[in-house]
């Protein structure tokens, strides 16, 4: 009896000592990187009248809103009539598209950056949504109208406007944000190089001017190197306390207050074990160096591999570091979404660009082209 229960508290000891051993190894952390200049972007100096967001900013403070977006939906689709009271909000909005207009005529959008993430607002992005729309109207009525050098402003305007804002990103709201009112400005672009009746003269202006729009794929990759940045501060966040993780898997109460429960499965998930702050930072940084060596590619041969959705179960939670893969693929931006929102904008601008070229062409040789080399290189650029 006593060797049984000799051999069995040396199994138990060897069990224990392996589990704490496992422990140890599984809680082990990387080091810190030492270069952070990797994910760094360039703010130059600019004075507050060259920076656009001075008039952009100054546009949402004159900016008269629509109580019915829809409508303004519809008329942009062809769904909804034009009529007095659209037209009178298209007026109403002049003074607020004079100082986009003059915005547009800066070449840097410097964005104020909040102390932190936390503190970071950006109310005027849902206005600027609002504007460029409102733009895209007042160039779709001028087109109906034939007055085409003022339809070809406001439609550039917009998408000018838009490239400006996704160019000097401070965040992938920003980027998202500045794709979208390129676009609205795109689509009456497209529209104005459809249109027959468009004057030759007129369309010249119109394809010159298209030629100072995009690429979009630097403020993709702006907009990437912030977030990778983001989620540093997120990783410091969660280890110094200031972020709560019970939050963070909505566990808490409404109240914020914590039971004795709670605040121990508060500190068993900050525990080592389950988050290792920096093995989690380089897998995030990895995942946003793949997105923005994708940002270059075609969207065909960028790779956009989904993962597999995190499990629920006890077993992956019990894994070494299932706080950290459960945050890494909490806050990394899904690389198929903002890679289909670049090629989107920069698709747009090719197709209109080759639009304005083939019209241009058959204007002054009677004929449309038979191939695009043709267009090469007096209509359309190499």
């Amino acid at each position: 009896m006593k060797r049984i229960l000799s051999w069995a508290a040396i199994v138990l000891a060897a069990a224990g000592g392996g589990l704490a051993a496992f422990g140890w190894l599984a809680s082990r952390d990387e080091p810190a990187p030492t270069d952070e200049t990797e994910f760094a972007v360039a703010r130059p100096e600019v004075a507050p009248e060259e920076n656009a967001f001075t008039y952009f900013l100054a546009a949402t403070n004159l900016l008269v809103e629509t109580t019915n977006a829809q409508w303004v939906a519809d008329f942009l689709v062809g769904q909804a009539p034009d009529g007095p009271e659209l037209r009178a909000l298209a007026a109403s909005n002049a003074a607020c598209f004079a100082q986009i207009k003059r915005g547009t005529d800066c070449a840097v959008c410097q964005f104020p950056l909040p102390p932190s993430f936390f503190d970071a607002e950006f109310p005027y992005l849902t206005h600027w949504l609002k504007i460029g729309r409102l733009l895209a109207v007042r160039s779709r009525q001028a087109r109906l109208d034939g007055r085409w050098a003022e339809a070809a402003v406001d439609a550039w305007t917009a998408a000018r406007m838009g490239g400006l804002v996704a160019d000097h990103a401070e965040s992938m709201l920003h980027y998202l944000v500045g794709v979208a009112i390129a676009g609205e400005g795109f689509e009456q672009i497209l529209a104005l190089a459809n249109d027959p009746a468009i004057p030759a003269a007129d369309l010249r202006v119109l394809a010159a001017g298209l030629d100072q729009l995009g690429p979009y794929e630097a403020g993709l990759v702006r907009a990437l190197k912030v977030e990778a940045r983001v989620a540093a501060e997120l990783v410091d966040g969660f280890v110094s306390g200031r972020i709560d993780w019970i939050d963070l898997i909505a566990f808490g109460n409404r109240n914020g207050e914590r039971d004795w429960r709670q605040r121990l499965l508060a500190a068993v998930l900050r525990s080592p074990y389950f988050f290792r702050p920096q093995a989690t930072l380089r897998a995030v940084r990895e995942k946003y160096r793949q997105a923005i060596r994708d940002a270059a590619l075609p969207y065909a041969q960028a790779d956009l591999t989904e993962e597999p959705k995190f499990g629920q179960s006890l077993l992956q939670l019990l894994r070494p570091n299932s706080i950290g893969e459960f945050f890494r693929r909490m806050v990394v931006v899904p690389a198929r979404m903002t890679l289909e929102t670049k090629c989107r904008a920069e698709s747009l601008l090719a197709g209109a660009k080759l639009v304005a070229a083939c019209h241009r062409f058959e204007r002054e040789r009677g004929r449309f082209p038979e191939t695009l080399t043709e267009l090469v290189p007096e209509y359309l650029g190499d």
